[in-house]
């Protein structure tokens, strides 16, 4: 993934209830090719209201960097997939506290 993408991304972020985001996938694996997606995992500040907001969040995000985008939220992980994402994610973006 460019460095331009990644600053798109930790810029979208930047004011929205996320902590940290995650790249996780074949774009964290570097194996991506034209029909990949954008896998991202966030974990979200649940002092703040969420709701169908994240739907926004993705739709947004897509719109931004023209492609598809998998926007997972931590908490929603399967027991069963987290350890698979567990061992590629890439930290690219932590808010500053």
């Amino acid at each position: 993934m460019s460095e331009e993408t990644v600053n798109k991304i930790r810029k979208f972020f930047k004011d929205k209830p996320v902590i940290k985001a995650y790249l996780f996938g074949s774009y964290a694996r570097n194996e991506q090719d034209e029909k990949s997606d954008i896998d991202i995992l966030v974990e979200l500040d649940h002092t703040k209201s969420i709701g169908l907001y994240f739907v926004t969040m993705k739709m947004e995000l897509e719109e931004i960097l023209g492609q598809k985008i998998d926007l997972v939220s931590a908490g929603g992980v399967s027991n069963y997939i987290k350890p698979i994402i567990d061992n590629e994610i890439v930290l690219i973006y932590e808010r500053c506290t």
